[in-house]
C-alpha cells in the first residue's frame, strides 16, 4: 500500500472519528438562539416580563400572562431550539379559558443567559426556579399550579418534580424516554458497524460538551417523583424524532393518575396541530378537574 493511500485512509478515519461526530455532538449541544418576534399583548392579553435566576447562575426569562383572578397557573415549558413564543398558541387557549400562564425561555433559549443544551438534565433547575419565583410574586393571583410541557420541556419537569411540591397536575406533549436511545436512532439507517460507532462517539463527544453522560438524561429514571400528580400524555404515531414506543416507555414508569393520547398521524410536538379544538378541550378539562381536587399551596 502506497504512502499517499495510507494518508488518505488516515484522513478519512480522522475525519470519521474526529470531525463529523464532534461536529454532531457540538451542533446539538450549542444551538443558535432563536430571537423572539413578538409579545402577548398582540393576542390581546395581559402580561409582566420577568427575570429570575437559577442556583447554578443562570437568568431566565419569561412572561407571567394573567388569567382570572384566583384562578390556577399553568408553568408552559417549550422544547429544545425554540423559546417560549412556540408555545404562544398553548399559552393564549389557557388563557383565554381563565388560567394564568408563566412562559419562559429555557437555558441557552430565546432571551436566557447560557449557552449549552443538556436536553433537560440541568434545565430542570429553570422550572425549579419559576415556580419557585411564580410562589414567591404571583401567588395572590393563583391557588394551585399545573405545568405544560413538550419535548425537552417534559423531560426538565420530571427532573425537577421531586422540589416542586406544589404542582400536581402535568401535561407532557412527545416525552421522550431516555436520550441514548434517540441518539442512535439518528442513525439506525446506517451500515451497521460504522453507525453504531458514528453513535458512540457523538454520545461521548456530547458527554464532554455537556459534562453529563447522555445515558443519565434518563427522564424515565426520575418518573416516580411525579408522585401522585395527575398526568396527561400525548404522543403523535408518526413522531419520527421521539418515537411514540419512548412516550409510553416513559408513560409506564408515571405512577399517579394517568392517560395516554396517540394521535395518529401526528408528528413530533403535533398533536395540537392534527386535533386542534379537540386538544384545547382536552388540556382546559384535564387541567380544570385535577387542579380543581388539588389541595391549595
Amino acid at each position: 500500500m502506497s504512502i499517499g493511500l495510507l494518508k488518505l485512509l488516515l484522513a478519512v478515519l480522522i475525519v470519521f472519528a474526529v470531525f463529523l461526530p464532534c461536529y454532531y455532538a457540538f451542533g446539538n449541544v450549542y444551538r443558535s438562539k432563536r430571537p423572539l418576534q413578538s409579545t402577548p399583548q398582540a393576542d390581546g392579553l395581559k402580561y409582566e416580563p420577568l427575570s429570575v435566576r437559577t442556583t447554578d447562575g443562570e437568568t431566565i426569562r419569561g412572561w407571567f400572562l394573567y388569567g382570572t383572578q384566583g384562578s390556577p397557573l399553568i408553568v408552559v415549558c417549550h422544547g429544545v431550539g425554540t423559546n417560549r413564543e412556540d408555545l404562544r398558541g398553548v399559552s393564549r387557549f389557557l388563557c383565554n379559558a381563565g388560567f394564568n400562564v408563566l412562559a419562559f425561555d429555557f437555558r441557552a433559549h430565546g432571551e436566557s443567559t447560557g449557552s449549552r443544551t443538556t436536553f433537560g438534565f440541568r434545565e430542570a433547575l429553570d422550572v425549579e426556579a419559576v415556580v419557585q419565583h411564580a410562589v414567591g410574586h404571583y401567588s395572590q393571583y393563583f391557588d394551585r399550579i399545573g405545568v405544560y410541557a413538550i419535548s425537552m420541556g417534559s423531560a426538565a419537569t420530571i427532573f425537577a418534580a421531586r422540589h416542586l411540591p406544589a404542582v400536581s397536575a402535568f401535561v407532557f406533549d412527545s416525552p421522550f424516554a431516555v436520550l441514548t436511545g434517540l441518539v442512535d436512532r439518528q442513525f439506525e439507517h446506517w451500515p451497521r458497524l460504522p453507525g453504531r460507532a458514528f453513535a458512540a462517539l457523538a454520545r461521548f463527544y456530547g458527554s464532554l460538551f455537556m459534562g453529563i453522560r447522555p445515558a443519565d438524561i434518563a427522564p424515565k429514571d426520575y418518573a416516580q417523583a411525579l408522585g401522585s400528580g395527575s398526568v396527561l400524555v400525548f404522543h403523535g404515531a408518526a413522531d419520527s424524532l421521539i418515537p411514540i414506543e419512548q412516550g409510553r416507555q416513559l408513560f409506564a414508569k408515571i405512577p399517579g393518575p394517568k392517560e395516554f393520547v396517540e394521535t395518529k398521524g401526528a408528528e413530533h410536538v403535533q398533536s395540537f396541530a392534527v386535533m386542534g379544538k379537540a386538544y384545547e378541550t382536552k388540556v382546559v378539562t384535564f387541567f380544570q378537574t385535577c387542579l380543581r381536587k388539588a389541595q391549595p399551596m
